[in-house]
């Protein structure tokens, strides 16, 4: 792949720039060979890698090179885009939305600067993995647990940031955030909440500060670069138990939302649910089988409905399911729990409910979800290999016939586009549903790819054509997403723009995350109004 430049930058200043940064950082840290380059590409991208292509990588290593490095992006206009890990995976990984930005790599901030028992926090930088902050409780004696998204190789503060979430009662990971030391797009440092007062003790244990919240403004944003984040950390539980409901009649997605939302509202269910339809069923646990799609159906079309209630029955699923974990300080409270809950579905017809039980002094199942592992990514190659995914995942209130109503659009513009709806919805605090649609297709295969992207633009429209927004939306579809936001002809849109163009005036940080696009590089929107 030849030399990818920023946009408007002829090769001379950008050798120059490239000069400045290695000045701050070290040549050894500024990534620009072709080799360097493609490790930044999205592994799985939907048939535009290159679109998406950066110029190259600066990988500094503390608060001061980061401000370092973005005063000499501002002297030559280079956009930066900022990540921790690079795992956000079927969101773009590590590439930017706009080809020829480079890549701000914070991999080697990675520092867990303090774990506080007394209070239950935990300060870190973006390079810190769940891994990595997981042993460092254990070490500790266990006496705080994580919550981890599927992959535990991820950044704590990048998964907070993008709105990740997990399976335990701090599953919505931007709720545990407290405090945050961020470089502005001009270089200059701020820190939020209390960490304003020079000297603070209380950085991590108020999150309000005085003043505006300005936490939540730097996630999903291109507005600074989060350097130092405080999280809070769940005390240890007594008692888990991991609940499997599973629903034979395949018109039972309706009672089954319903009779989830009371227990959820009122915390008898504590954590995260994520309620799995037929498609899905099947895929896992083909997926752990070792198994692609070819071995159970080779037609065209998706999977037909005798295929698919043949599987079901061969593989002991049901139509759907729910599952989720509950936490209690102590046994007593956790069976309290779990009568309510066999109390609440032992209404519903055809209905079956399994339990495990964890007490504290056991070694800690699987299930619990609160030790990270390494989500099998075979998943992807459901078409065959080399396999990708994107997903499409509106928000939806948790009241079974608008949940019905939304999934049955999805349903069937995936059988016109021809894709399996592999589909689980997440709950996302004790209000909210993401209907997590995956869209999988085979990178050698360039129809199926193509009716994946049409599948997405499609989606889009049409659900905010009924009042939906996706919460979170792969590089190549940010615009999309953003645009699906239509009160007051996009004024969302038009407020974050006014506070990018304050900010960051010569455009240099994330251009066109989340849609927001500084003044002068708007022309390189994709346009994507759902007006």
């Amino acid at each position: 792949m030849a030399q990818v430049l920023p946009p408007n930058v002829s090769p001379e200043r950008f050798s120059k720039a490239l000069d400045e940064f290695a000045a701050i950082i070290g040549k050894e840290w500024v990534l620009t060979s072709e080799e360097d380059r493609n490790t930044y590409l999205d592994p799985f991208a939907p048939g535009n890698a290159d679109e998406h292509a950066s110029a190259g990588a600066i990988a500094p290593q503390s608060t001061e090179e980061v401000q370092a490095v973005v005063r000499v992006a501002n002297k030559y206009r280079i956009p930066l885009w900022p990540v921790s890990t690079g795992r956000n995976l079927a969101y773009g990984s590590a590439a930017p939305v706009l080809r020829g930005t480079m890549v701000l790599d914070l991999k080697r901030m990675k520092r867990i600067l303090e774990i506080n028992e007394e209070l239950g926090y935990a300060l870190v930088e973006p390079g810190v993995s769940f891994f990595d902050l997981h042993d460092a409780l254990r070490e500790r004696g266990d006496t705080y647990w994580i919550s981890s998204p599927a992959p535990g190789w991820g950044s704590v503060i990048g998964n907070a940031l993008e709105h990740g979430v997990g399976y335990t009662p701090y599953g919505v990971h931007a709720d545990t955030i407290c405090g945050m030391e961020v470089v502005l797009p001009d270089g200059d440092v701020v820190r939020t909440g209390m960490g304003g007062v020079q000297g603070s003790r209380e950085w991590q244990i108020f999150k309000l500060g005085y003043g505006p919240i300005w936490d939540g403004a730097f996630t999903q944003s291109n507005f600074g670069i989060v350097t130092k984040m405080g999280v809070w950390l769940m005390p240890a539980p007594g008692a888990v138990a991991n609940v499997v409901v599973s629903l034979q009649d395949e018109n039972a997605l309706a009672p089954l939302v319903d009779t989830l939302r009371p227990l959820r509202l009122n915390d008898t269910i504590n954590a995260t649910y994520t309620i799995v339809n037929p498609y899905r069923a099947i895929i896992d646990d083909a997926r752990l089988q070792g198994q692609v799609r070819a071995d159970i159906y080779s037609g065209p079309g998706v999977l037909p409905k005798d295929v698919i209630a043949r599987e079901l029955a061969k593989r002991g699923k049901s139509p759907w399911s729910v599952n989720f974990n509950v936490f209690d300080v102590r046994e007593a409270g956790l069976d309290l729990r779990l009568e309510a809950i066999r109390s609440a579905f032992g209404k519903l017809p055809r209905v079956n409910i399994d339990v495990q039980r964890w007490r504290a002094g056991e070694p800690r199942p699987g299930w619990a979800r609160v030790d990270p592992g390494l989500f099998a990514l075979g998943i992807v190659d459901w078409y065959g290999g080399p396999g990708g995914h994107m997903n499409f995942a509106p928000v939806c209130a948790p009241i079974g016939s608008r949940v019905v109503e939304l999934y049955e659009l999805i349903h069937r513009r995936f059988v016109e586009h021809g894709l399996d709806c592999y589909l689980g919805m997440l709950n996302s605090g004790n209000r909210g549903l993401i209907l997590n649609a995956v869209m999988f297709f085979n990178r050698n295969d360039d129809d199926l790819t193509r009716r994946g992207r049409e599948l997405y633009a499609r989606l889009a429209a049409e659900t905010a054509a009924l009042g939906y927004g996706d919460y979170r939306a792969h590089i190549s579809f940010m615009d999309h997403a953003a645009a699906m936001y239509t009160f007051n002809d996009h004024a969302l849109r038009r407020l974050n723009e006014r506070v990018k163009d304050a900010l960051d005036p010569n455009g240099i940080l994330a251009p066109g995350k989340q849609g927001i696009w500084p003044a002068g590089l708007r022309s390189f929107r994709k346009t994507g109004d759902h007006s």
